[in-house]
């Protein structure tokens, strides 16, 4: 999406547009996510419930990239297309998110989210490698075409493995009201205060990897940024995959509290650093170290949801929870392209305020797991054990 804008708008407002439409799409995305985790919770069709919304999340996907290939010619369409990309991506996620909760054994959920990370890690490395390389050389048809071969072959994957364990009894079918679903929240304890955190995490993180090619092309000085982005997308990415791994294992016999704890916390600092450092290489082991640490928050935090969530809800609930990561991941874009809009006249020390406002949000969730998510006494006991 930065080089599609690009091409449409002069320097000074492609970030603030940028912003305004990642926020847009993302939020407009949320509502089908909660709606389709909600819903394949009590769907009980022939096909199963989470299959039916993962099919067709997939298929809105495929056809949005299909009608981008043919049509791009100015913002408003990219907008458009954007926005459709969301809500396929969202309903399938919404499906596909609770599967944790329902055909992995609590023993190895820690084992399958690390597994599930290192290979959307994975996936990721090769899609900014892959995109980058195609972008710089001017063949972003063919970039598409990939992506969407990519995503129809996943989801036709997912709906034959989990076709046995696919489907629902009458007793797990749970309540659709909205206000009811907002009070089980409120009393809901760690989940409500691990909901929160994550909002303030995500916005301090998502809406940095939008802003990475004109960070690269206006504050490093770099020619050709898509290839860097290329470069910094499969370096970092891989080696947050490999950790990861070995992160989700570990997981399952020790404390995820303390882990909980630690990856925000590194992951604050490591951004901090940033904003005074303007060379490549140095970004990139600093963004190395962050993608370790960003991966492994997220796949130990879906191991850790799937104990506090109720059972029988693990749909409403988790699509509840990716909604705080889905507004996060909204307003991040939106927050940074203003500050960047607001900051122009700075030159590259834009992006420096840029990164000490990321670090300062990830400090404000690591807080707030402190105080009200992580069993505190239970640290104690593990440090004293050590």
């Amino acid at each position: 999406m930065p080089y599609e804008i690009e091409l449409f708008l002069p320097p000074g407002l492609q970030t603030v547009y940028l912003g305004i439409i990642a926020f847009s799409g993302i939020m407009i995305g949320i509502t089908f996510n909660f709606l389709s985790g909600t819903f394949s919770d009590r769907l009980n069709s022939r096909l199963g419930r989470r299959r039916p919304m993962i099919v067709i999340g997939s298929a809105i996907v495929v056809l949005s990239l299909i009608v981008f290939i043919f049509i791009r010619n100015g913002v408003l369409s990219v907008f458009l297309i954007y926005i459709l990309i969301e809500i396929g991506s969202n309903i399938a996620y919404g499906s596909y998110q609770p599967l944790i909760r329902d055909v992995i054994p609590s023993s190895q959920r820690g084992a399958s989210s690390g597994i599930g990370g290192f290979f959307t890690l994975v996936g990721s490395a090769f899609g900014f490698g892959l995109s980058g390389l195609l972008l710089g050389s001017g063949r972003i048809e063919l970039a598409v075409i990939l992506i969407l071969i990519t995503v129809a072959a996943g989801a036709s994957i997912t709906v034959l493995t989990i076709k046995k364990d696919d489907y629902i009894s009458n007793s797990e079918i749970i309540s659709r009201r909205i206000l009811g679903t907002i009070r089980s929240v409120v009393r809901s304890g760690k989940f409500k205060w691990m909901a929160t955190a994550n909002f303030f995490i995500t916005v301090g993180s998502s809406g940095l990897v939008f802003f990475e090619y004109y960070y690269f092309e206006y504050s490093l000085d770099l020619k050709n940024a898509a290839i860097y982005v290329a470069i910094a997308g499969v370096t970092i990415l891989m080696i947050s995959a490999v950790s990861t791994v070995g992160i989700g294992i570990l997981a399952d016999k020790v404390n995820k509290d303390l882990l909980l704890l630690v990856f925000p916390l590194i992951s604050g600092f490591s951004i901090l650093f940033i904003s005074f450092i303007h060379v490549f290489y140095m970004f990139l082991l600093l963004g190395a170290l962050i993608g370790i640490v960003y991966g492994n928050y997220f796949t130990i935090t879906n191991s850790y949801m799937s104990f506090i969530v109720p059972h029988g809800s693990a749909g409403k609930y988790l699509s509840i929870f990716l909604v705080s990561t889905e507004v996060g991941a909204a307003f991040s874009p939106l927050i940074y392209g203003v500050v960047l809009y607001a900051f122009k006249s700075s030159g590259s020390l834009a992006y420096s305020r840029l990164f000490e406002l990321s670090a300062v949000l990830y400090f404000i969730g690591f807080i707030l797991i402190l105080l009200k998510v992580v069993d505190r006494k239970s640290l104690e006991r593990h440090k004293k054990i050590d």
